[in-house]
């Protein structure tokens, strides 16, 4: 049962067996001294208001909404006691739930929920859909701690409707209140899962930057793995890493370490997308003195059809990164030198376990650990060791690299993409 049918059956139980008939006034008045004798919860309605109200009582019996509005417009204009107000706003309620329109539900339900006449069972459904209403309109109205007000009351009633979440989320987010408000997206995704739907991508997208900014790394973590575990894509990806690695726009070495390491992940998850990807990838890797990198992403780039051979700034690349290699040491002869540093060439031109070996040792020597776990993890995550990768992942606590490294133990939980 859907909230429109519980709140018309809520009208029905106000209303109890109570009708209004038409009669000569006289026989009417005889007839309702009589009832009240015997039932002093009998309505007390005037001749002057039984005429419209039992026309339209009939009407909406029927469903013949059209002929109900007009008595009941009648009935309301000859309201004059609590009883016949009450009356009148179960018709009105009743017409206005059945046109769909929820600005004139707010007037009757105020007199149906404040009513003595309206019986226990029907108060509950009336505030909860008043209070949505409310909220509606305090929403509408940019009146955003109301809307957090009444929603919260509605929901709290019984109310249910994924509105109510996203509507707090919306107002929680304009009062700066980020954590709630991706509650609130949470709460709204789930209600529609619950229902066998698929909520929209916006959502999500929604509530990732909130967290993000939170600096709450497990949930973030949480959302991310939430995310692209639904919509797990390449442009979903890009989406993301975009989103968490605005710290490496710079010139900076940190900056340069923060691209290289997104532009390693969009390789791992397959989501570098065009020419400028994969040109910028390599003249990031070539002016950080990676020269195997570039020419690897380089070579890739060419092979997918996606950097053309015949690009300048590719060339140029490719050409001096091949001119860096020949007079680099042979990466056996780094893997024995040692040193982060080295360790780093060797995890550029893929030689992922003495890579490893040389990050080991200089983490025992008290190296960098945010630096050197983030591509412990990488080397592992490479070499299909994921928990341990897991770990190293965890373990980049501050700097530039967090985030960086909380998107790589997101790809360690979601599918390949093709």
């Amino acid at each position: 049962m859907n909230f429109a049918s519980k709140l018309a059956l809520a009208a029905v139980l106000s209303l109890g067996t109570t009708a209004l008939t038409v009669a000569p006034a006289a026989a009417q008045k005889k007839k309702d001294d009589k009832a009240a004798a015997q039932d002093p919860n009998q309505l007390k309605v005037s001749d002057e208001f039984r005429k419209p109200a039992a026309a339209a009582e009939a009407a909406v019996k029927a469903k013949d909404w059209a002929t109900a509005e007009p008595q009941i417009v009648a009935a309301e204009a000859a309201a004059k006691n609590d009883d016949e107000k009450f009356f009148a706003a179960s018709l009105r309620f009743q017409l206005e739930l059945n046109k769909g329109n929820e600005a004139g539900q707010i007037g009757p339900l105020q007199v149906l929920a404040a009513s003595p006449r309206t019986k226990p069972e029907a108060v509950g459904p009336y505030n909860a859909r008043l209070n949505f209403l409310m909220g509606k309109n305090a929403n509408a109205a940019k009146k955003y701690p109301e809307v957090i007000t009444y929603m919260t009351k509605a929901r709290e009633l019984g109310e249910k409707n994924v509105d109510i979440s996203l509507m707090m989320a919306n107002a929680y987010a304009a009062t700066g209140k980020n954590v709630e408000a991706a509650a609130e997206a949470r709460n709204s995704i789930e209600f529609v899962k619950a229902m066998g739907q698929k909520a929209p991508e916006a959502w999500y997208q929604f509530a990732i930057p909130k967290v993000t900014a939170s600096g709450n790394r497990e949930a973030a973590y949480d959302w991310l793995a939430y995310y692209l575990k639904d919509y797990p894509t390449v442009k979903n990806w890009r989406w993301a890493i975009e989103v968490l690695g605005q710290g490496a726009k710079g010139t900076d070495r940190a900056a340069k370490i923060e691209r290289i390491d997104l532009y390693r992940l969009r390789r791992i998850t397959n989501s570098l997308a065009d020419r400028g990807d994969y040109s910028d990838y390599a003249y990031t890797a070539q002016s950080s003195g990676l020269p195997w990198e570039a020419i690897s992403a380089i070579d890739e780039g060419r092979k997918s059809g996606k950097l053309p051979t015949t690009d300048a700034d590719a060339n140029r690349t490719y050409a001096a990164a091949q001119a860096g290699v020949k007079s680099s040491p042979s990466l056996d002869a780094l893997a024995k030198q040692g040193g982060a540093g080295n360790a780093d060439a060797l995890l550029a031109a893929g030689d992922n376990e003495n890579a490893l070996k040389l990050y080991d040792a200089a983490l025992a020597k008290g190296g960098d650990a945010n630096e050197i776990n983030l591509h412990r993890g990488i080397a592992l995550q490479r070499l299909g060791r994921k928990d341990e990768a897991k770990t190293a992942f965890q373990a980049v606590k501050t700097g530039p690299y967090v985030n960086v490294a909380l998107l790589w133990q997101v790809s360690l939980d979601t599918p390949p993409l093709s």
